[in-house]
């Protein structure tokens, strides 16, 4: 029987929590920073930006811990 592994869920949950101020902060500075054609796409940029964050810290830490290799 597979004991259940906690790190793994943890790891995703703490980088969607870092992803979330990235969110915000992307969301106050873009409609400084973007064109006024633009202006409707700064909602999805901001997302975006979330979601690229939150993945590189779960590819980072997966790659620091080593997740996912045979012990």
């Amino acid at each position: 029987m597979k004991r259940t592994d906690w790190r793994a869920p943890m790891i995703i949950v703490a980088a969607f929590m870092i992803g979330i101020p990235v969110n915000l902060v992307t969301r106050q500075f873009l409609p400084g920073i973007l064109p006024a054609s633009m202006a409707g796409a700064g909602d999805l940029i901001a997302v975006v930006a979330q979601i690229l964050v939150s993945t590189l810290i779960i590819f980072i830490t997966v790659k620091i811990m080593h997740r996912g290799e045979d012990d």
